[in-house]
């Protein structure tokens, strides 16, 4: 509670005593953001002023320099061109522009020169500026993820972003690399696009983000596999590492024995296929159902008609017996066996059966053509004398 009043006190003798010295004061001032600066070079430097009139009657304002090194050369710039001076309303601010070009030395130093504001009725401001010539910002390079850990099956790409910074001083070539397991292949491309990139340039103090897609190699087993990005200047380096999980997946395939696809079948009766069941995958497929599509009035069934577990690279056989309608003519049908599994999707096999008549029937059929040759014959002798 004591400190709180403390506070409570302060902040008071600030707002009594402080604030009113601001809201009284009376004439002109310059600045910059950054007042002292360190560059490389002698490329032109410049100064972003500002130039203010605090509670002065709207005046011109002339702008000059002093003690710049000799072979220095500066001018003001405002409104895209040259300027000497700036006109400045009461509580309001001009903006314009200080270039400085320096003279090549070749060796680090620093130089100390200033900034002048001359108003009317002797109102003025003066502001230090100060440059050191030849000291160079090491350049650095940062490199995250949101996802160090990436899932996915062996069929399919990891794809995931990576930001890439650059915390120099100056515009950076970058070139782009991924550390990746024995048959696994890397690509970058910008967040959005489409071009394929390796190499890219950064402007100081700016950020990007980098698609990068790993595709696995073929028949790659489940398990971790850790990659590295890195990102690599003439001058700096930066990683970041990154692990894909491939899950195993599960992948089914049904067909006669032997890899038959077609069988002969009688009407009316029934028929027992042998079909193999075959996990191709690199994951368990678990409860596999199996089920039919067939012609009007036939039956399939199944033993057993649901597997529970069939583990990576093993198979079962199925019986599947098979009853064509009675009244089926004799031909090739159409039979669409299906497997349906929790984690496998699922998959159909088209199957060819040919059905032939019973020899009863046949039988029968023989029967009743020789009758009716009989009847015929009989016919023709009782009332062919007519």
């Amino acid at each position: 509670m004591k400190r709180n009043n403390r506070m409570f006190g302060l902040l008071l003798i600030f707002m009594v005593v402080v604030m009113p010295l601001f809201a009284d004061y009376e004439g002109l001032s310059i600045s910059t953001n950054y007042p002292s600066l360190n560059v490389s070079s002698s490329d032109m430097i410049t100064f972003d002023l500002k130039v203010k009139n605090y509670n002065l009657a709207p005046q011109r304002v002339n702008l000059s320099l002093t003690g710049l090194p000799k072979g220095w050369e500066y001018q003001f710039v405002g409104g895209g061109g040259l300027v000497n001076a700036v006109f400045a309303e009461p509580e309001s601010t001009s903006n314009v522009q200080l270039w400085v070009i320096p003279e090549a030395t070749g060796r680090e130093a620093t130089y100390n020169f200033s900034v002048h504001a001359e108003g009317e009725e002797d109102a003025s401001f003066t502001l230090p500026l100060t440059v050191t010539m030849g000291r160079e910002l090491p350049q650095r390079l940062a490199l995250d993820t949101e996802l160090p850990v990436i899932k996915g099956d062996p069929s399919s790409d990891f794809t995931f972003n990576v930001t890439l910074r650059n915390n120099s001083a100056a515009e950076t070539l970058i070139d782009l690399y991924a550390d990746v397991p024995q048959g696994f292949y890397a690509s970058f491309k910008e967040q959005y696009g489409s071009k394929t990139l390796n190499t890219l340039s950064l402007n100081a103090g700016s950020s990007k983000t980098i698609q990068v897609t790993v595709s696995p190699s073929s028949g790659v087993a489940e398990g971790s596999y850790p990659i590295t990005v890195t990102a690599r200047s003439s001058g700096a380096e930066a990683s970041v590492p990154v692990t894909l999980e491939v899950q195993g997946q599960a992948k089914l395939s049904l067909t006669g024995q032997g890899g038959l696809l077609s069988a002969s079948a009688v009407a009316g009766k029934e028929k027992v296929l042998d079909l193999e069941l075959e996990n191709t995958g690199s994951a368990e497929a678990n409860h596999v159902e199996l089920s039919s599509y067939t012609p009007s009035n036939w039956t399939v069934s199944y033993d057993p008609s649901v597997v529970e577990s069939l583990p990576a690279g093993e198979k079962v056989t199925v019986k599947a017996t098979v009853k064509p309608s009675g009244e089926a003519l004799t031909g090739d049908y159409s039979l669409t066996l299906k497997a349906n599994s929790e984690n496998a999707g699922n998959i159909s096999e088209k199957f060819r059966i040919t059905v032939r008549t019973s020899s009863l029937w046949g039988i029968v059929s023989v029967g009743i053509i020789a009758a009716a040759a009989v009847l015929l014959v009989f016919a023709v002798k009782k009332f062919g004398r007519r």
